[in-house]
């Protein structure tokens, strides 16, 4: 059958409807969408595949750079992708055509090889001056998104710079100059470049527009998201209050992303049902927008993180598999990195540790390849806790550490001595002292007081030390005035001995160590000895058992043994011994109850390996033996 020629009067209505949709979109990307359904489906109709491709090119093009309403994206993405931009369209035409198989391109396979070629043609077509400046203007936004997704920020810069005739351009209209100026300060903002951000929008604030309402919600959204994800809960907070006025149930995708935000707040503020809420109501949203569920990952993961702060990670997982199974390439992988972390937590906590082994080490590569630090963002005592899981096993430590400096990570267990704290000091079987990972040499007498204090204040418990009951047992023979310049002179130079003034804290006339910067050996085993509490042997729980077995690991030895004995030093050895003899003999109990003699004379020996003078551990090692 003979095609009909593109001039037959059965295909003019359609290119009319293409030709008045591109006018009304390339001024406002959210007009138009009408006569491009109908022009799509008049050249179906007419079997125009030419004018189909370019009405799809211009669908899909706007929808993704409008991001308000996705109804037949995915239909006419997968109509550009299907067919290349023919070596005969005008250069108009070619220039659309190419917009919209990049907007294809990175829909289908974001890290796809040709997908840079085609950002290049629309690069190299800014500047030809016989193209229409708003044409120019939305191709160059498609490879604008193309390289904000890939956070090239070289290439970021050289389109703000690039385009700055056509924002200028008295035929591009405010609204589409205004929507490309907020996707260059989110691509700014994305490629970690947020002073070149922030200059652009004073520039932008300087000029004296106002905003329109659907730009100041997207920046009020933006500004949430970045204070969210930096943990700043406040500025977060004032952002999406600033934000909800301009919410429109028209317009679901944007209510939908103020939901998943506000979800992020409530983890923030430690309040997962109501985060739980927005979570769900987010998804709703979104969905209700048409948004394509492989562009929908970070919603739906969103419930995932919830659940994974709920401590609830078989709930999880499945969004997790959800997101990635939807998503490709790069994208995907950061889906089921996700994934194999919360599956992790699971096996540990079933105490199948080999599975979780398996499953911890395939998630961290994945991190670890991605460059991935900010992994469980919203939930950082989760993330923490991965990270106490690998150090723990010996599973990618260096990332590992990485991570824990970048984002300044607390510890979750007290006896974790591999936890990257910047100062650790150990006291239990002599004194040794190391500053981000390097021994500190004591010189000469200028340390000894310095040393005093910093001792006196673990002995008495590290926190809430009275400054007057430690100018008193340190600067006894000094009096008033004279005892507390001493004191403030060694507090000091102990700070700068530790290298850091946040280490030892002075507040309302209390001495504490700062204990996210600072791990001391001898506090973290009362820490886990008093979390035993006094539970009989026949029914010591699991958790007690374990927390028991690790204080064991940390006794090295008696409180400070190498150094010149004080009073304070020997009432704080004696409580710590005896806090040690107890969980021996709590354990070597326990194991008898259970019928396990061996274990019960190998908790012992180890015992009286380190105090041999332990006369309880020596009765029941006779009471055994007998």
């Amino acid at each position: 059958m003979k095609r009909r020629s593109i001039d037959a009067p059965a295909v003019q209505a359609p290119r009319a409807l293409l030709r008045r949709a591109l006018a009304l979109g390339l001024q406002d990307l959210s007009s138009g969408r009408a006569e491009l359904h109908a022009a799509v489906a008049g050249f179906v109709a007419a079997a125009d595949a030419r004018g189909e491709l370019l009405a799809c090119s211009a669908l899909a093009l706007f929808a993704a750079l409008a991001d308000n309403d996705y109804t037949g994206f995915q239909a006419a993405v997968a109509r550009v992708a299907a067919a290349p931009v023919a070596a005969d369209h005008d250069a108009a035409d070619a220039l659309l055509a190419t917009a919209g198989a990049l907007v294809a391109g990175s829909f289908n396979q974001l890290d796809a090889p040709e997908l840079a070629a085609l950002a290049a043609t629309i690069e190299a077509a800014l500047a030809d001056t016989t193209l229409a400046a708003p044409l120019r203007c939305c191709a160059g936004m498609a490879a604008l998104g193309y390289h904000h997704i890939g956070m090239n920020l070289e290439r970021v810069l050289w389109l703000e710079l690039a385009m700055r005739p056509l924002l200028a351009d008295t035929s591009v209209s405010e609204a589409l100059a205004d929507e490309a100026w907020h996707l260059f300060v989110q691509s700014l903002y994305q490629c970690e470049a947020p002073d070149r951000a922030q200059a652009l929008r004073q520039q932008r604030f300087a000029s004296g527009r106002s905003l329109s309402p659907g730009i100041g919600l997207k920046l009020a959204l933006l500004d949430a998201q970045m204070a969210l994800g930096a943990g700043q809960a406040e500025i977060g907070r004032a952002a999406l209050v600033l934000a909800e006025p301009w919410l429109d149930p028209r317009a679901p995708r944007s209510a939908g992303w103020w939901h998943l935000l506000r979800s992020r707040l409530a983890l923030l503020e430690q309040r997962p049902r109501l985060a739980l809420t927005h979570a769900r109501l987010a998804l709703r949203l979104s969905t209700q927008s048409r948004l394509p569920e492989r562009w929908m990952g970070v919603t739906v993961m969103q419930e995932g993180q919830v659940q994974m702060a709920s401590g609830d990670w078989v709930a999880a997982v499945p969004f997790f598999e959800r997101a990635g199974h939807a998503a490709s390439g790069a994208q995907a992988r950061y889906c089921w990195c996700l994934a194999h972390l919360a599956r992790a937590l699971q096996a540990f906590n079933t105490a199948a540790v080999e599975a979780g082994r398996g499953e911890l080490a395939q998630g961290l590569m994945m991190a670890r390849e991605l460059a991935w630090l900010n992994f469980f963002r919203a939930v950082p005592e989760v993330a923490a806790t991965v990270c106490a899981l690998a150090i723990e096993h010996g599973i990618e430590t260096d990332f590992v550490r990485e991570v824990v400096a970048a984002r300044s990570l607390h510890a979750v267990r007290p006896d974790l001595a591999g936890w990257p704290w910047p100062i650790r000091v150990r006291t239990l079987g002599g004194l040794r002292i190391e500053i981000d990972g390097r021994l500190l040499a004591f010189k000469g007498k200028v340390a000894k007081k310095p040393l005093e204090l910093l001792l006196f204040i673990v002995a008495s418990g590290g926190s809430g030390v009275s400054a007057a009951t430690a100018m008193f047992a340190l600067w006894r023979e000094l009096e008033g005035d004279k005892a507390h310049a001493a004191f403030n002179v060694a507090l000091h130079r102990l700070r700068q001995l530790l290298g850091s003034g946040e280490a030892v804290q002075l507040e309302h006339g209390r001495l504490s160590l700062n204990p996210q910067r600072m791990w001391v050996d001898c506090l973290a085993f009362e820490q886990l000895v008093d979390g035993v509490g006094l539970p009989a042997p026949d029914r010591l729980p699991a958790s007690a058992r374990t927390a028991a077995e690790r204080a064991l690991a940390l006794y090295a030895g008696a409180f400070l043994h190498d150094i010149e004995d004080e009073a304070w030093q020997l009432v704080c050895r004696t409580r710590l011994a005896s806090k040690f003899t107890r969980m021996v003999v709590l354990l070597a109990r326990a194991a008898l109850g259970r019928g396990d003699g061996p274990a019960a004379r190998a908790v012992l020996a180890r015992g009286l390996e380190v105090d041999p003078l332990a006369e309880d551990l020596r009765q029941l090692r006779v009471a055994i033996a007998g």
